[in-house]
């Protein structure tokens, strides 16, 4: 035990990967092996789900107490940052799916409208706050971020932590879960995406996540309301959000480096 607190003391990046990927991995074979356990709407499942969802906030909370340093992140990572245009990239992807339906009704294609209910909503919002950001970011960004920024520099650690985040899904296309439907490399290049607009948000945050949370958030409901509304598949609707999101975080990068620059030469 001791040996296993040196090494998450002295090597806490390596070690917050290998408890992340240990405690989902072992939730995966859980998800295969138990009856009833391959979906989160079972009783069966729902724990062991929660698990593997919360593997990364899991791991960055065990080496954040190993090294004393827990309540020190947690109240940097939850405190309400000062007020910066950039906070606004949290609802993006928001924008981005109105925009697809407008797109997809200039293109006359019928919206089922009917088929969402106000009712919908909450639980909608409550659910994948649960099963996904709130389970997430405190390790993915509110740890694994910030520990490789400063070394790699804050678009390649973004990469690199997209990568991560989207390797960590992928045991999801061997279960009948709402991401195997969509194709794996879409899915990678959108999570890449999303990961750099996170990164964009942390770098003007002061260390705190719940924009991050937020935007994680609005991605998720936002396709969870164009599944619901049922027209497209959920593989079609994020391969063609990508034409969408590419520019608009091109763009957007490009407008985070001019400030950066034009802030170095005002120096």
């Amino acid at each position: 035990m001791e040996i296993i607190q040196i090494m998450l003391r002295k090597k806490p990046i390596t070690g917050f990967l290998i408890l992340t990927f240990l405690i989902s991995l072992i939730s995966f074979v859980l998800m295969f092996t138990i009856s009833g356990a391959h979906t989160p709407e079972s009783l069966t499942g729902l724990p062991i789900w929660l698990i593997a969802i919360w593997s990364p906030n899991m791991a960055a909370i065990t080496i954040w107490i190993t090294k004393k340093e827990f309540l020190v992140k947690l109240q940097l990572a939850f405190s309400f940052p000062k007020y910066s245009w950039w906070m606004i990239l949290a609802f993006v992807p928001i924008v981005v799916a109105a925009l697809f339906l407008l797109i997809e009704i200039k293109k006359g294609t019928v919206i089922e409208w009917m088929n969402f209910k106000v009712s919908y909503l909450f639980p909608l919002i409550f659910v994948n706050l649960l099963m996904g950001p709130l389970g997430e970011e405190l390790g993915w960004r509110g740890f694994l971020y910030p520990a490789i920024k400063d070394k790699y520099g804050w678009i390649a650690s973004a990469l690199i932590v997209g990568t991560i985040w989207a390797c960590w899904h992928a045991p999801l296309w061997f279960l009948d879960s709402p991401q195997s439907k969509i194709p794996f490399w879409a899915f990678s290049i959108t999570v890449m995406l999303l990961s750099i607009l996170m990164s964009m948000i942390y770098n003007h945050s002061q260390c705190s996540i719940i924009a991050i949370i937020l935007l994680h958030l609005s991605f998720n409901v936002s396709l969870g309301f164009i599944d619901i509304l049922g027209s497209h598949h959920p593989g079609e609707i994020v391969i063609k959000s990508l034409y969408i999101y590419a520019p608009l975080v091109l763009i957007l990068v490009a407008i985070h480096e001019l400030r950066s620059v034009s802030k170095w030469l005002i120096k």
